[in-house]
């Protein structure tokens, strides 16, 4: 019989979010949204260390981080309305630069929730938030971007774009608009990324919870795991047919987000929040504001999907091709049938690839 624990891993910070469990570096990334901060923690210690962090430049908030596949310790990164590719090593220089800027028209805009899915696009979502940190009704998207980062509208007249999951078999995709407090489930075409026939697994508010439905992750067995914002749980849902399967209170009123983490996929990591509590809520809720991780629950997670950016692999035959120019000429003055042949291979590939997208 497994026995349930619920470890703190970090000290508190303001509006913890969007973790990701990275395989290849056994790295926690999450944020502090209003602080425009993303920290890095490694996992692979008994007792894991104080994370890294990096502040975005100029910003005010963070949505998401997702790594780019087979681009070593990059991330692509959505603060306020831009998206960013940021190179963060363990050692050496961090390299931040903007690829995409969405919702030119909307300035008072801003990602929040965003994952890939199985083919590397990114589906991120946006809401409109006042100065006062209100968020009005209806004020943002749920955007899926293509390998070359142009944006398709998934579902308009969004207000709190949150959790995203797919099931196992990429058959079916699940959304929060928390307003709302409803979990969508909708039919996903993985090869076109089209989906169609929204439904309602549950909706919070009709089962008693307090709270908003926030963050969310899914498990092998195709049940959700919810994060309640204000709800101090993170609830297990049947997926097909909503029925709860188990309520985790955690010690923080303000529960934002999950995800999947360690070698087996078996520890599912918890991001909280402190922005809403007042002083004496402070004092009551001393850990509101960590990471959590959550182990022996009996269940595993499915891994994550990282972010496919195609232009980034034409750049890289282009730098390949600029920095080996003198090799590839000596190669056809030598043998320049071989030459000939893969240089068609190559010109091939890309072409192809070109006329996929």
């Amino acid at each position: 019989m497994n026995e349930l624990k619920i470890t703190k891993l970090t000290t508190p910070i303001h509006h913890g979010e969007g973790p990701y469990w990275c395989p290849e570096s056994k790295v926690l990334l999450y944020t502090d949204t209003f602080k425009a901060t993303l920290y890095k923690l490694k996992t692979d210690r008994d007792t894991p260390m104080s994370p890294e962090c990096f502040k975005l430049p100029n910003h005010d908030t963070v949505g998401f981080a997702i790594p780019i596949k087979d681009k070593k310790d990059t991330w692509v990164v959505c603060g306020d309305r831009h998206m960013y590719e940021l190179k963060w090593p363990d050692k050496g220089k961090v390299q931040f630069k903007q690829i995409h800027t969405v919702e030119k028209d909307k300035p008072k805009n801003q990602f929040n929730d965003g994952k890939a899915d199985i083919q590397g696009r990114i589906w991120g979502g946006t809401l409109k938030r006042e100065t006062d940190l209100s968020v009005p009704e209806f004020g943002g998207s749920l955007y899926m971007f293509d390998h070359n980062l142009r944006e398709h509208e998934k579902i308009p007249n969004v207000s709190i774009s949150n959790g995203l999951a797919w099931s196992k078999d990429n058959t079916k995709f699940f959304f929060i608009d928390s307003a709302t407090k409803d979990i969508e489930k909708w039919d996903y075409d993985a090869k076109t990324g089209e989906i169609s026939n929204k439904k309602i697994v549950i909706n919070i508010k009709e089962h008693g919870y307090a709270g908003i439905p926030d963050g969310m992750t899914i498990d092998e067995d195709d049940n959700l795991w919810i994060a309640l914002f204000g709800g101090h749980e993170v609830i297990q849902v049947e997926s097909r047919y909503g029925r709860i399967l188990r309520n985790i209170r955690i010690p923080a009123s303000y529960v934002t987000s999950v995800t999947w983490g360690g070698p087996n996929f078996d520890i599912l990591y918890v991001t909280t929040s402190q922005a809403h509590l007042d002083e004496k809520q402070l004092k009551d809720e001393p850990d509101a504001g960590s990471v959590f991780a959550l182990s022996g629950l009996g269940v595993k997670g499915v891994p994550p999907n990282q972010a496919i950016i195609q232009k980034y692999i034409f750049k890289a035959y282009y730098n390949t091709f600029k920095n080996n120019f003198e090799d590839i000429v000596a190669s056809f003055l030598t043998a320049p049938l071989t030459f000939i042949l893969v240089m068609t291979v190559v010109f091939s590939y890309i072409v192809l690839m070109m006329l996929q997208y």
